[in-house]
């Protein structure tokens, strides 16, 4: 009895003086958690997608680089073999030359791989896109060239092209090397930076570009689980030579991954104050429900109800506000998400037409040129076929848990107070 009648009292009191105040404060709350689930949805889609396509395209899960003393990579290979962990094991080097073109004379990145490497890296084959060309190693002098490269460039596949290197380990024995490679393929990472940067030849080119051999190749590893890593990178440096070089994903790419979590962690607490206000709201609504039911907290604590009673009786109200803002937010959420590359078209439809009706209408009898089409997500900018998402149920219980905390926060203060009248003024001036 005593647990059922502060739930009875909440409820009747919430409906009974069911305010506009009351209203607001659900359909803030309800709008918070609808924005920070689609908004977190959205961004958990974007990073998914690039640490895909950069862990698949460009760093690996792990790699192992050679040590001071020569160990045969070979002998490695063998070993990196007997965990069944290990998908694939890709020899490559990564150096820098410099691109000479009729337009264009800057560096960039070279990356050395297998001429065979579609076959032997599954991954690497799904994510990596030609959109001109193909991707042909085979010949010691070809490349392909990142495609905002080649379009800053002025390239065209077929062109041939001027790669200054130096050869030599040290700067004092470095020489220039020259070298035509004929392109024949532009490739896209859907990573602006790679794309802009980045170019790629084969293994048997490296040899003559940068003047190593076999040996000093790195080894590219992929596994089944990208967070068995650090497991799998601990059973490397137990079983390969002591003075190779181990990284995983995260050390390769930590600047980056670090700040694609700050970015997260920051526009959510900023959406979280959308929340927080409408905690406010709360606050408002339970103090006008407390001093319209003056009289009958009086009455109840003149028949024996305790402080705490009281307080529990509207701390219950704040929770039910919230809960029923979490649970409509959290529905209008999974809606909204799974639907909002529509919803986006639809947008992008209406500001088209609007922009097409203005054209007519003002700029097309003065003689002006259309305005440029409006895309909220270009693909000129993000390279993306639709917009990413992924909802991590993670962060929806972390989202619908804080509202709830804060709604009971924001309702502690206006039960605190109702607790605290005095039965005898409050019946005798009511």
């Amino acid at each position: 009895m005593k647990m059922k009648l502060p739930l009875f009292l909440a409820r009747r009191y919430l409906m009974a003086k069911w305010s506009l105040m009351s209203t607001l404060s659900i359909l803030m709350i309800s709008f918070g958690v609808v924005t920070l689930i689609t908004v977190l949805s959205i961004m958990n889609g974007f990073h998914s997608t690039f640490k895909t396509k950069i862990l698949e395209t460009n760093s690996f899960h792990l790699a192992v680089q050679p040590g001071y003393n020569e160990v045969s990579i070979d002998k490695n290979i063998t070993i990196l073999s007997e965990n069944k962990e290990i998908i694939s094991i890709v020899p490559y080097f990564d150096g820098e030359g410099i691109l000479k073109t009729d337009r264009l004379t800057r560096g960039m990145v070279i990356k050395a791989l297998p001429s065979d490497i579609l076959e032997r890296d599954a991954g690497f084959k799904r994510e990596i896109e030609v959109p001109e060309g193909s991707f042909d190693l085979t010949n010691k002098d070809n490349i392909l060239i990142g495609i905002e490269l080649a379009r800053e460039a002025g390239l065209k596949v077929g062109d041939f092209v001027s790669v200054l290197t130096f050869r030599g380990s040290s700067v004092q024995s470095s020489l220039p090397q020259f070298n035509v490679f004929q392109v024949t393929g532009f490739f896209k990472t859907g990573y602006w930076d790679y794309d802009k940067n980045l170019s790629y030849i084969s293994i048997d080119s490296s040899y003559r570009l940068f003047g190593i051999g076999r040996d000093d190749l790195s080894l590219g590893i992929k596994i089944n689980n990208i967070f068995k890593a650090d497991r799998v990178a601990a059973w490397m440096r137990s079983n390969l030579a002591s003075d190779v070089w181990i990284y995983t994903w995260m050390d390769m790419n930590r600047p980056l991954f670090e700040a694609l979590h700050n970015e997260k962690v920051g526009i959510g607490f900023v959406v979280m104050l959308i929340i927080i206000s409408a905690g406010f709201n709360i606050i408002g609504s339970l103090v006008m429900t407390v001093m319209d039911k003056r009289r009958e907290i009086g009455i109840l604590r003149a028949l024996g109800a305790e402080p705490s009673l009281i307080t529990r009786v509207f701390v219950l109200d704040g929770l039910y506000i919230g809960f029923f803002g979490t649970i409509g937010g959290v529905f209008t959420g999974f809606l909204l998400t799974l639907n909002i590359e529509r919803i986006f078209g639809f947008f992008e439809v209406v500001v088209n037409g609007l922009r097409n009706m203005f054209y007519i209408l003002y700029l097309m009898p003065m003689g002006r040129p259309p305005l440029s089409g409006f895309e909220i997500l270009s693909d000129s900018i993000y390279y993306l076929e639709g917009v990413p998402v992924e909802i991590h149920f993670s962060d929806v219980l972390i989202v619908a848990a804080l509202t709830l905390v804060i709604s009971v926060l924001a309702a502690f203060y206006p039960a605190r107070k109702a607790s605290l009248m005095k039965p005898v003024e409050t019946i005798k001036y009511e």
